[in-house]
């Protein structure tokens, strides 16, 4: 193995921080995983009929519908979606981010995120939260050919070529089952960051090949 991409979203970035953008919003701070969870629903489900739009269109089109239906002022309504999907590219980190790039960096690996989202949103945000000199420049499906969102086979594919790589010295490390799944389908091996511990994987989909708790763990794991 000498690649790892990294999905950002969750896995890199710490989503928990937006329920305090959607109070600010006027509201409920519970809807956001709610919101995250459905963003990522209609760009996979468009994606099944190759209409690809912009993590950032489906992102804001669905802040609008929550914050409508958490009974948002219309006349704020368009400002407070913006600040929501905004607010994606100022996430702070996992607490593992930071050392564990660090230690997978120092094991002679390259590190490449890969994301739903746009290149530069990542590269801001893990510039931002002090990772940024430790992974190349990310890659976004937005630029494969079409556009599918991951987990289509051709993004995977397309984000190896990217890098120079083959399936089999590629690592993807995630926190969506259905991420890790697609991209074992592809052929990579896979890496789950279970951070809350014990959660039990979907027997539908492909087993990753490793469960971590962090990304520091995963570079103890890979010494």
């Amino acid at each position: 193995m000498r690649v790892v991409l990294l999905d950002v979203n969750e896995t890199l970035s710490d989503t928990s921080a937006l329920a305090a953008v959607f109070e600010d919003a006027g509201a409920p701070g519970h809807l956001a995983p709610a919101w995250f969870a459905g963003v990522l629903r209609d760009g996979l489900a468009l994606a099944l009929h190759g209409s690809c739009p912009r993590f950032a269109e489906v992102a804001l089109a669905g802040a609008r519908t929550a914050l409508a239906g958490a009974g948002v002022d219309p006349g704020r309504l368009q400002d407070a979606a913006v600040s929501v999907v905004e607010a994606l590219g100022s996430l702070p980190l996992h607490p593992d981010v930071v050392p564990g790039l660090r230690g997978l960096r120092d094991r002679g690996l390259r590190l490449v995120p890969l994301s739903q989202g746009a290149a530069g949103t990542t590269d801001r945000l893990l510039a931002a939260g002090g990772a940024g000199d430790l992974v190349e420049g990310a890659l976004s499906v937005s630029d494969a050919p079409g556009g599918l969102w991951k987990p289509a086979p051709s993004t995977y594919a397309w984000a190896l070529d990217q890098v120079g790589a083959s399936p089999a010295e590629a690592l993807l490390v995630a926190v969506h089952p259905w991420d890790l799944d697609g991209a074992a389908r592809a052929g990579l091996s896979t890496a789950c960051v279970d951070r809350a511990g014990g959660s039990p994987y979907p027997d539908v989909m492909a087993e990753p090949d490793l469960v971590v708790p962090g990304l520091d763990a995963l570079a103890d794991l890979l010494r």
